[in-house]
């Protein structure tokens, strides 16, 4: 069942009493919401998310609800637990959401039972995916969104999911976080897209949330090799450009943006080699999202039989348009 197919009192009682197993593509969470507020929200943006009835093993357990009845009527604070556990410090009930999707991501990233986790955007286009790890502020989570909505599926703006079997990445599409100026950009670069409210006076700014696209949803449980791995720098003014990154570099960045490396051993170091020697390593700088979107096009094409190793001499035909350093 989807979510969408629930009447809404129906939702609001399950998610207040027994809950709800949400699944989100890579993982199983059992979500309780006590907030009236946040149901209509979090119906809006994951209206397209399968539940699983009759449940089966959960992969966390999230429950977002006052702090204390005694103040839903004055400045009314909302808390959010981990199986169990307060995860986050409380927020104005107004920015519930935000509570919400940091809690969603922390109880995933955190559990025994999580498989190898990156903090990178990953998308997939031609059956292959690109990763891409790169620092708040990059404008990872702005190219994520115009991508999506131009041909390359979304895995998700936050987290790359790999297979512990054959390390491909596993899709879980949530709705992507955009801040201050990219909520206008990405607005105006698609009609089509969803949104939640805006919710400022966070420690980003203004926040919110688009909807992923219904296709990205539907097709959440279909794996994709990697094939790219790119970070992303957006320069105000810059023309989209492409630079070859060295394989050391490259490793550095996966190793710093895995979420528990220091706890997969070998695993996780063989998935890392693996990455840095197969798939084709990149810097890419932008400002336009039409230009980016172009370039990353171009390249997910010749990449499609097999990129050339990593620090090889020869550079591609799309770098040599776009620009190498």
């Amino acid at each position: 069942m989807l979510i969408r197919e629930l009447a809404r009192a129906t939702l609001a009682r399950r998610l207040r009493e027994e809950g709800v197993h949400l699944v989100t593509g890579a993982f199983t969470v059992h979500l309780h919401i006590g907030w009236p507020a946040l149901v209509d929200e979090f119906a809006l943006m994951y209206a397209d998310y399968e539940l699983q009835d009759p449940p089966g093993i959960d992969d966390a357990r999230v429950r977002v609800a006052p702090v204390s009845r005694l103040r839903r009527h004055l400045r009314p604070l909302v808390q959010a637990w981990g199986d169990g556990e307060s995860l986050i410090e409380p927020v104005p009930a107004e920015r519930a959401f935000t509570l919400l999707e940091s809690c969603l991501n922390w109880s995933v990233a955190t559990s025994d039972v999580a498989p190898i986790i990156m903090h990178a955007a990953a998308l997939e286009r031609r059956g292959r995916a690109v990763i891409m790890p790169a620092p708040s502020g990059s404008g990872k989570s702005t190219l994520t969104a115009a991508l999506a909505w131009r041909g390359w599926r979304l895995f998700s703006d936050e987290m790359a999911v790999f297979d512990f079997e054959d390390f491909a990445v596993r899709p879980n599409p949530r709705p992507v976080s955009l801040k201050n100026a990219s909520i206008a950009l990405i607005r105006a670069f698609e009609p089509r897209a969803r949104f939640s409210p805006v919710y400022t006076g966070t420690h980003k700014g203004d926040v919110a949330f688009m909807r992923p696209p219904t296709d990205a949803v539907a097709r959440a449980q279909e794996t994709a090799p990697p094939a790219l791995v790119l970070v992303p720098t957006y320069r105000r003014g810059a023309k989209a450009s492409l630079s070859r990154m060295e394989r050391g570099d490259a490793f550095r960045w996966l190793v710093d943006s895995t979420v528990n490396y220091s706890s997969m051993l070998r695993t996780g170091f063989d998935l890392l080699t693996r990455i840095v020697e197969t798939c084709g390593l990149y810097n890419l700088t932008y400002s336009d999202l039409d230009q980016a979107v172009e370039l990353l096009d171009r390249l997910s094409d010749e990449s499609a039989d097999g990129p050339p190793p990593a620090g090889a001499a020869r550079h591609t035909a799309v770098e040599a348009a776009g620009g190498s350093a």
